[in-house]
């Protein structure tokens, strides 16, 4: 089964933004969406643009389960 999810956000001083998800489990398949808009699949983080504003999703699947968890994201200051 897939454990407790976090995503968290960091800004990098080049105005870079990067997602992370991390979850508990074996053999995970990651998916993102941004606002319902699917993101680039297979990786626990992504990078985004310094002024993504929305909502953001993880989600996480094997073969026994899955989960997701939204943030909402603003842009880097």
């Amino acid at each position: 089964p897939i454990g407790s999810m976090e995503v968290s956000i960091i800004c990098s001083s080049s105005g870079v933004m990067r997602a992370s998800c991390s979850s508990e489990g074996n053999q995970l398949l990651y998916s993102w969406t941004l606002n319902g808009d699917s993101l680039m699949d297979g990786n626990s983080s992504i990078d985004l643009d310094e002024g993504t504003d929305g909502n953001i999703t993880c989600s996480v699947k094997n073969h026994v389960s899955h989960g997701q968890t939204t943030i909402n994201v603003k842009p880097c200051p």
